[in-house]
């Protein structure tokens, strides 16, 4: 959940979820569960929020940043603790590390765990259910979460809205799920500070993390990737120099910064449909001295279909 300057309180999803890809109005209830948990029958008792506002989505063209929507709450029917995880922090991870370990509860997958694989991600998403007919929105700097050992798979279809959260006491927010590759082994999110700014909400916490000097599980993967925020920064500079040429590539479908083999060195990774020896042929070894790699990953989706009107992992009080 999160609230305004007034302490109003919003559920918090995407577009796609709660506001139908830009057609819902303010006011539309939203129900839990969702429509297609219960056969698409709609049933007013069933509204837990009514549509606010949403950040519109541009398709055909221009930059996207987030998929976000938020829908004022109905007093007392919704909690902001997260089912299975609990309470979270009104603070949120605002640079978010490569190796940062992460825990998301979802629709269908529940609750499962992973890290932060890569920053900055440049991806185009496809919001269309009809192959023929592609519904495509371009989003940059975007995280990219891979799977843990016990749950290889971060998220599957209906976990859109999903909140990504640390993995400690008190979690604090790092992202919001929205989309993933279609071969289910990585997942798309939009950084959550840039949600909270273009909605001007901010979260609605009951706990208080741990002070900054206590050395969590994240703080552990981080370190081990050994990247600093100036050298991924740098990384980044460098990509978004030669995004055309990456993209160029033949089945290029997106770009992201990710850590390289050597502690502490950056790498710029290149997603493609498939991983030919043509394809490796074309691609760069590296840019202006960071490596470049291929990654297998096909096109990407968002992970909700979009006759669903509200899945996220939500607590009833009490």
């Amino acid at each position: 959940m999160v609230q305004d300057s007034n302490d109003i309180q919003y559920v918090l999803s995407n577009n796609h979820v709660i506001a139908n890809q830009n057609k819902a109005k303010p006011g539309q209830l939203i129900v839990q569960p969702g429509l297609v948990d219960v056969e698409c029958v709609q049933a007013s008792s069933n509204a837990v929020a009514a549509l606010s506002r949403k950040v519109k989505l541009k398709f055909g063209g221009g930059k996207n940043t987030v998929d976000a929507a938020i829908a004022e709450v109905d007093p007392g029917d919704v909690s902001p603790e997260i089912l299975f995880i609990g309470e979270i922090a009104s603070s949120v991870v605002g640079a978010p590390t490569i190796g940062m370990a992460v825990q998301k509860m979802g629709r269908t997958s529940c609750i499962t765990t992973g890290i932060v694989a890569a920053l900055d991600a440049n991806v185009t998403v496809n919001y269309s259910d009809n192959p023929k007919k592609p519904k495509l929105a371009r989003f940059v700097n975007q995280i990219l979460v891979t799977g843990s050992t016990e749950t290889p798979v971060f998220s599957q279809l209906g976990d859109s809205g999903s909140l990504i959260v640390t993995e400690n006491d008190c979690p604090q927010a790092v992202a919001l799920l929205f989309a993933g590759f279609s071969n289910g082994s990585t997942t798309i999110a939009n950084p959550i500070s840039e949600v909270l700014s273009k909605l001007d909400v901010s979260m609605v916490g009951t706990c208080t993390p741990p002070p900054a000097s206590d050395t969590a599980q994240a703080d552990v993967l981080s370190a081990n990737v050994g990247m600093s925020k100036e050298v991924v920064a740098s990384a980044k500079a460098v990509r978004d120099r030669h995004e055309d040429a990456l993209m160029s590539i033949p089945g290029a479908v997106g770009t992201a910064v990710a850590a390289g083999d050597q502690p502490g060195q950056a790498a710029i990774e290149v997603f493609v449909k498939k991983l030919t020896p043509q394809v490796q042929d074309a691609a760069p070894k590296e840019v202006e001295g960071l490596p470049v790699k291929l990654d297998r990953k096909r096109r990407s989706r968002r992970l909700l279909s979009s006759n669903a009107r509200f899945m996220s992992a939500l607590r009833a009080p009490g």
